[in-house]
């Protein structure tokens, strides 16, 4: 199934939350960036409703799948776009179907430029999800088929190498404590399960991929507990493979912050930063961080505003660039009601800037992150919208 708002979850545990704090105004006006469509969906064989976001290769390529195609009960399929003198060219590497379908990903490239993924697994055997490759040499493989039971189900989001190219994710659901998975697929091909969550201590519900620090070690998040079945805050949870130990690290029912939604990302000092939900205020979602140095104690950055001049429901994962400006999407809310890509930048508080407010004919609803090509350019993608109504590749260029 494609991610869907979090509304009533966060709506039962309004009941029980704190106050939060301000959070600063967004600015009045969007900026001086250019913005371009680099390819609108028709929903027929090239896909639709793009759920995940984008992988680029060293060639400047983009890769990214789609949660379906022709018809609503096909599955998607693998593409690349290849940029030249006349705009990007689309193609189909994969049809989704062999991998199960149910494709909520984003795709990781190693640095040969092997292609890797997951599937939840709604149209394959079993049911449970798959774990694959497209490999530089175009071969599409399937690495690992998760059973339910003993390994998970629903992996969902994406995966992350280690610098030997193993490769670690989660499952959202089942495994041997019934609450997702962490799980590591090896450079020699062994799948190992490193830690079944229960929905004790360690939380439960995995809804997006893992991180991974410089030291190596694993991050990650739950959509909830600690100690409550499908309730509480969640939690942000980390593994050292090296001492093969699995820590409970934040109890998000100390914060404001409820239902963290999107994979974490690292800076250099090993600050973590991720959105989420909250129970007060206007419930359209927030920016927050783990910061090393305070024992990563939760700290909300910014608070979405419910206006016609804010983003609302953050689901994608957040990008830092160099001077430590965050970058990332809505899925509903700005000028036009269709959501937002957004840029926060530090100061006295982080002060919003809104990059771009997304139109029917350009894209609608983004549910993931960004990527960039270290040259001020952002690439996404948007589930719904465009000329062809079926989703877009977008790029913002000029960012300063």
């Amino acid at each position: 199934m494609p991610r869907i708002s979090p509304w009533a979850l966060v709506s039962i545990l309004i009941l029980c939350s704190s106050a939060l704090g301000q959070s600063t105004a967004p600015t009045s006006s969007t900026p001086d960036v250019g913005f371009k469509t680099l390819y609108n969906f028709n929903g027929g064989n090239d896909g639709c409703c793009i759920y995940g976001g984008l992988a680029g290769d060293k060639a400047g390529n983009l890769y990214g799948v789609a949660y379906s195609g022709e018809t609503l009960s096909d599955y998607g399929d693998l593409f690349k776009l290849t940029p030249g003198a006349e705009g990007y060219s689309f193609e189909s590497l994969q049809f989704m179907v062999v991998a199960g379908g149910g494709c909520i990903t984003t795709p990781t490239i190693d640095r040969a430029g092997n292609v890797f993924g997951v599937c939840d697994g709604a149209g394959g055997a079993g049911g449970y999800g798959t774990l694959w490759e497209y490999s530089q040499h175009g071969k599409f493989s399937i690495l690992h088929t998760f059973d339910g039971l003993t390994d998970g189900s629903e992996p969902k989001d994406s995966v992350v190498l280690d610098p030997t190219g193993n490769i670690y994710g989660t499952t959202y659901t089942g495994g041997p404590g019934g609450s997702g998975t962490l799980w590591k697929f090896s450079s020699s091909g062994i799948f190992t399960l490193l830690h079944a969550f229960t929905d004790g201590d360690d939380g439960g519900l995995l809804p997006a991929g893992p991180a991974i620090d410089a030291t190596g070690k694993v991050w990650g998040t739950t959509e909830t507990g600690p100690n409550c079945y499908y309730c509480g805050s969640g939690t942000a949870w980390s593994y050292d493979p090296a001492a093969g130990t699995f820590t409970t690290v934040v109890d998000f029912n100390v914060s404001e912050i409820v239902a963290p939604m999107s994979r974490l990302a690292v800076d250099a000092a090993g600050n973590l930063y991720g959105t989420g939900f909250t129970a007060v205020r206007n419930n359209c979602g927030l920016v927050y961080e783990l910061e090393a140095s305070h024992n990563y104690a939760p700290a909300v950055l910014y608070a979405f505003n419910a206006n016609a001049s804010d983003g609302c429901e953050p689901f994608g994962r957040v990008v830092l660039d160099v001077q430590g400006n965050i970058f990332g999407t809505t899925y509903y809310g700005g000028a036009n009601g269709n959501g937002t890509v957004y840029e926060l930048t530090p100061g006295i508080g982080w002060l919003e800037t809104i990059l771009h407010n997304f139109e029917i004919s350009d894209g609608s609803g983004p549910q993931s992150g960004l990527i960039t090509d270290g040259a001020n350019d952002w690439f996404g993608t948007t589930s719904s919208g465009g000329s062809g109504k079926w989703g877009t590749v977008f790029e913002i260029s000029d960012v300063h």
